[in-house]
This record gives C-alpha cells, structure tokens and sequence, in this order.
C-alpha cells in the first residue's frame, strides 16, 4: 500500500509540472505580452491647447506632432531640450559644428511646413523625464494652457504619463500620444534586441519612480506623525501632579 501511496504521489507530481510546463509554453507569449503592454499609454486625441514633444529621438516624434498641429488638435508646438552628446564641444572647439536635437527638430518642422510663430521652445537641458518634466510645469506656469498632448515613444508613455501627471496636477489634462511608426512591438519585444532593450530600460526606470513615490509616501506619514514625549518631559509631569495632589 504504502509503495501505490508513493507511485500515486508521483503521478500527480508528474500531472502538475506537465501541466505547468504546458501552461508556460502557451502562456509565455500572453505574460510577456502583457509586460510589454503595460509600458504603452494611450488616449483618443482631442483639442488641446498644447502639443508637447519630449526630447530624444526627434525623426520618430517630431513628424507626429507636425501631423497632429496640421489636423488642427492644438495651436502651438513646444519642444524640450536635451543634454549635448558627449564630445559635441570638443568638436564645436575644433570648428566642427553639428545641429544639436532642438535645432533638429525645428529643421523638421520648417521642412513639415509648422509656422515658426506656432514653435514655443526651452532651452534648458535635463537629464531624465522626471527633469523634463519639472522643466515644462515651470515654463507651463505662464501659459493658458488646460490641456496638453504629449509625444513620446511607445515604450515611454506610461513612465511620461506617471511623472506629467503627477507633476501637473489636476490643473493640466495630459493626453498621451505614443508614435503610431515608433517600430516598438508590445506584443512581441522579446525577439526584437531594441524592443527589449527599451523594455529593460523603462522598466528600470519605473522602479525609480516607483522608489521615489514610496520615499515621498514615507515622507508625508512621517511628517503627521506626532513627535514622541521625551521621559524626562512625562517624569516631571508626574511628579508635578503628585506634588499637586499633596499641596490640595
């Protein structure tokens, strides 16, 4: 019996990993899948007074604006800065002159017929999208401006969305507008080495946020916490208190 007992153990031992196995080589494709996904933010487009495309990859993001200033969704078109590649001033020292990706994009769009009245510009140049980010609420604090349209990539629209959000408050809508020709794949980026490589990246980067919203959270329970009682303050109040009682 004891041998039956044992052999039926291993059976469902054997049942339960073939099941496994199988349930990971047909579902493997949907959770990675879904990784992907979750890394792209999108809203249907709408009228907004703004459309904003964050720095980085100007061939990919600056035609899409273009396409959406001339459907007519936004009046004006404002474009961040990024950090110069590194070794652009050395060569700049040498007489060697390269346009830097601001000056890329405004190429574009004079080539994509954008008026240049229609172009607002900053010239600062963060470093993460979390900068960028601080950077455009600022320069937003003097403009009318109630809803944006954001460009970016695919992959980068959730991160985007999570950091304008949050740094815009309720006093700006943010639209998000992933690039329709960015070649990002959700559904199959692990068989593409750049798909994974920004999966990676976004996903790192996520963590980031995610750390500094737990720091921030921490923070605020910190700062309503009451401050502790120190010993010596409660011993002296009993000590008052009994010298009270005697004095009655």
């Amino acid at each position: 019996m004891g041998m039956l007992g044992l052999m039926w153990r291993l059976a469902r031992l054997a049942a339960a990993m073939l099941v496994l196995g199988l349930g990971l080589y047909f579902g493997y494709p949907y959770l990675l899948g879904a990784l992907g996904r979750y890394l792209v933010t999108e809203h249907p487009l709408a009228k907004a007074d703004l459309i904003l495309v964050l720095s980085g990859q100007p061939f990919l993001r600056v035609p899409e604006a273009a396409r959406i200033f001339h459907e007519g969704f936004a009046p004006k078109i404002l474009l961040t800065n990024e950090p110069k590649e590194r070794g652009l001033d050395d060569l700049l020292r040498m007489g060697i002159r390269f346009p830097d990706s601001q000056e890329i994009s405004l190429k574009i769009l004079e080539a994509l017929r954008v008026p240049r009245d229609a172009i607002l510009t900053i010239q600062e140049r963060p470093n993460s999208t979390r900068a960028e980010m601080r950077v455009v609420a600022r320069f937003l604090e003097s403009q009318p401006v109630k809803r944006v349209i954001i460009v970016t990539n695919k992959s980068h629209t959730t991160r985007a969305y999570k950091y304008y959000t949050a740094g815009l408050g309720s006093r700006v809508e943010v639209i998000m507008r992933p690039v329709p020709r960015d070649p990002y794949d959700p559904a199959r980026w692990w068989r593409d080495r750049h798909d994974a490589k920004d999966l990676l990246h976004e996903y790192q980067a996520l963590v980031d946020y995610w750390r500094l919203k737990l720091w921030e959270l921490l923070g605020r329970q910190f700062r309503r916490a009451p401050a502790p009682v120190p010993a010596s303050a409660t011993a002296r109040s009993a000590r008052k208190l009994r010298l009270d009682g005697q004095s009655r």
